[in-house]
């Protein structure tokens, strides 16, 4: 520890004593999660019995499909008898951990994160730590914890062949955050397609952002700005996906004659009549439930079982919003 403290004060604010100040106690348990210390069962507030609460992770309201999410996880959990806990933080920080410190050692019997990113050390403290933990939707490189998720590689690739069966050879990515599995992998599926096909990959366009309507319309905008031959985007959820319609017709290009766009998620609002949006639909009732019941699972096995990674299918859903080029727009 390199406070400059005694080991005896370090042992007393790990364990919480009210005679080390509250400022100090928040330096040596920061010190501690990022040495990456594991806080003792014995050290956490004792239990008589469990408080049937569980802690859902999302890291905001406004991608409709999160919410269906969390619907049907409140669902899950309900029936098995559990409350829930929203947390609406995107929880990339390890302070974040400190932050929520009473919340998990006290009251919560394990979490569900629908929010994880590759570089978060929040995931990899949680499990050092023993928390029972699920994640969904998104995965991390770390080994042994539960995962729910989709094949978003595969998923990536059916976006590509989809348009490149329509007769697209002018194709731009515009995914959601960097530091995202779903990001990177439908990314790298859709590549991998489309270079299997003969395109160069200095000729696919390929943009980051966030998962909101507004990157989706800036991102558009900006990458038809750069590649004003572009005939089709792949946007990386249903969200992003229409600020992208909404950037073509604010240039006045007809979807899907001069510029056809495919998302994922399926949300409701994807199926109306005057979206009609094409996109890879992700079965979000199961996702939930599968997530709810390897959390059930977890918290009463504890760490003695291995962690499971569930794959779910998908299934393309062609709408009005992708077809053949025309002519006039093709490259």
């Amino acid at each position: 520890m390199q406070l400059g403290v005694a080991v005896s004060t370090v042992s007393r604010a790990l364990a919480g004593n009210p005679a080390i100040s509250a400022s100090m106690r928040e330096q040596v348990q920061a010190a501690a999660a990022e040495m990456g210390y594991r806080l003792p069962e014995q050290g956490r507030r004792p239990r008589k019995s469990a408080n049937r609460i569980v802690g859902v992770v999302i890291g905001a309201l406004h991608n409709r499909f999160m919410t269906l999410l969390l619907e049907h996880l409140h669902d899950a959990l309900h029936d098995a008898g559990y409350q829930i806990t929203l947390i609406i933080d995107t929880m990339h920080e390890a302070s974040a951990l400190q932050t929520l410190r009473p919340l998990i050692d006290g009251y919560l019997d394990g979490l569900i994160f629908a929010t994880a990113t590759l570089d978060s050390p929040l995931v990899a403290e949680l499990r050092r730590r023993g928390v029972p933990l699920v994640l969904v939707v998104r995965s991390v490189d770390e080994p042994g914890i539960d995962t729910v998720e989709i094949d978003n590689v595969h998923a990536g690739e059916e976006a590509a062949r989809h348009l490149h069966e329509l007769g697209h050879r002018a194709i731009g990515l515009l995914m959601g955050p960097r530091n995202t599995s779903t990001s990177r992998d439908r990314a790298a599926g859709a590549l991998r397609y489309l270079q299997a096909q003969g395109l160069a990959a200095a000729d696919i366009p390929l943009a980051f952002g966030e998962y909101t309507n507004e990157s989706g319309y800036s991102g558009t905008m900006a990458m038809l700005n750069a590649h004003p031959g572009l005939t089709a985007i792949i946007a990386g959820n249903d969200t992003m996906a229409i600020g992208a319609l909404e950037a073509a017709r604010r240039r006045g290009m007809a979807v899907p004659e001069h510029l056809s766009v495919i998302g994922f998620d399926d949300i409701p609002l994807a199926g109306s009549p005057l979206i009609s949006l094409t996109t890879i639909r992700q079965p979000v009732e199961s996702m939930a439930r599968t997530a709810a019941r390897r959390l059930l699972a977890r918290m009463q096995a504890r760490g003695t079982a291995p962690a499971v990674h569930d794959v779910l299918p998908i299934q393309l859903v062609q709408r009005g919003t992708t077809a053949a080029p025309s002519a006039s727009a093709r490259p």
